[in-house]
């Protein structure tokens, strides 16, 4: 074996160690972390094996047998990263297309810029040199797109198989080009077939990426409109609180002055403690110097007492906090509704919420009381149905939406009858 072939064969492996790189970043991007610790450490050693195994077994590359090493590093990494099962088999789908559409439009513009057979190809060093570089570039760009579709997605899963379905049959048809002219030289016609295939995937996702968007503008309005309302009702509940005090306010003197008169002190201060009471309930219990969370937190406490839930409140000073507007009704109004809901059904109703300061974060608390211990997603997801777990689920999908669009981390645990939610939002300056 002469050096030519021994650089073509390590430059071969390096395309297998490019799209495994790639499968890797796609993955960790889409999925994010899961039970498992530091995947991405396994991950490499997964990679390290499988390259050791190849060589070892002499399998080559682009071989039916490369292909078998292949799907299984793929099945196995992805196991090692977070999300549900369904959104670990469309991370397969995105490498396996991302991987496809890449070398076989590399293939095809190579074979016809050096009027070549397509098998000729993957035999020059060069070529290899250029489909690995090529691998690195996408893989990037397409972890960086999933990974924000992963923060911001807005559509439902109906249409987002919808919006599958042209990429999948681009993947098609690339496959039926490749069994079919393997022996071939390209032509303009089937390389501008495949390349136009492959740009057509990117302007769909394009595409798809502006509906998206729309999607989120609606919904953001959505929640702009319930925030407007919100801060209507409390500004008319307020007023019509004051009106009814200033309208009492005579009858509260002429009583005051009529005890007096009768010299019985001790009755006028005890009129005095009873309408200081009710003041104190017509007002804001709230001041956290934020307007904004005093008035969310006045009416979801004024609903549980309502509901004869006992809610504690340990705050700090919130002028500063990192969530304003729709993303801060969005939040606590999802998280005390469903903590006041379920303790209302468990004994003694009890909801205590906390918030902590630090120089990098905010950590915000709510624990509630539980019926029963809520049995929580393995994967550490937020619960999304009230249909099992009785008072939770409700709206926490766009909580965890809101999360981690500000790159906040959250936990949640139930024992003992108590469901709790943590989650540390990061500061301005952090």
């Amino acid at each position: 074996m002469n050096e030519e072939f021994w650089r073509w064969y390590m430059y071969g492996h390096w395309v297998c160690l490019t799209q495994w790189l790639g499968f890797i970043m796609v993955e960790y991007a889409y999925l994010g972390k899961g039970r498992v610790k530091h995947p991405l450490v396994w991950s490499g050693v997964i990679t390290m094996l499988t390259m050791t195994l190849s060589v070892m077994r002499n399998h080559g590359f682009f071989t039916p047998m490369a292909v078998v090493y292949t799907l299984l590093f793929l099945f196995i990494t992805v196991m090692l990263f977070g999300g549900t099962p369904g959104q670990k088999f469309t991370a397969c789908l995105i490498n396996g297309t991302m991987c496809l559409l890449v070398e076989n439009s590399v293939r095809y513009v190579i074979s016809w810029m050096l009027e070549c057979e397509l098998q000729q190809v993957i035999q020059r060093a060069d070529c290899l040199i250029i489909m690995s570089f090529a691998n690195l570039v996408v893989s990037t760009g397409v972890s960086f797109f999933v990974g924000k579709w992963r923060r911001y997605n807005a559509l439902e899963p109906l249409q987002a198989l919808t919006m599958s379905f042209f990429p999948g049959v681009v993947v098609v048809l690339n496959i039926l080009l490749m069994l079919t002219d393997n022996n071939k030289r390209a032509t303009m016609a089937t390389m501008g077939m495949t390349v136009g295939l492959t740009v057509a995937v990117m302007v769909h996702l394009c595409i798809v990426a502006m509906f998206n968007d729309q999607v989120m503008q609606r919904r953001s309005l959505h929640f702009q409109a319930e925030l407007e309302q919100q801060r209507a009702s409390a500004l008319l509940d307020s007023y019509t609180a004051q009106r009814r005090l200033t309208h009492e306010f005579t009858n509260h003197i002429g009583a005051l002055r009529a005890l007096l008169a009768q010299g019985d002190v001790a009755g006028a201060q005890d009129y005095i403690a009873g309408v200081d009471k009710a003041v104190a309930a017509s007002t804001t219990i709230m001041d956290t110097h934020n307007p904004l969370l005093d008035s969310i937190l006045t009416r979801k406490y004024e609903e549980a007492t309502r509901q004869g839930v006992s809610v504690y409140f340990d705050l700090c000073d919130l002028r500063d906090f990192p969530l304003s507007g729709v993303d801060m009704v969005t939040v606590l109004a999802n998280l005390l509704d469903n903590a006041i809901c379920a303790a209302a059904q468990a004994y003694p109703p009890e909801v205590y919420v906390r918030v902590r300061k630090t120089e990098e974060e905010y950590l915000l608390s709510v624990r509630n009381r539980v019926q029963r211990d809520v049995e929580l997603p393995p994967d550490g997801q937020l619960p999304r149905t009230t249909r099992k777990e009785p008072g939770h689920g409700m709206g926490l999908s766009n909580v965890r939406d809101v999360l981690l669009r500000h790159g906040a981390e959250y936990t949640l645990s139930c024992r003992d009858n108590w469901f709790r939610f943590t989650c540390a939002v990061p500061t301005g300056n952090s």
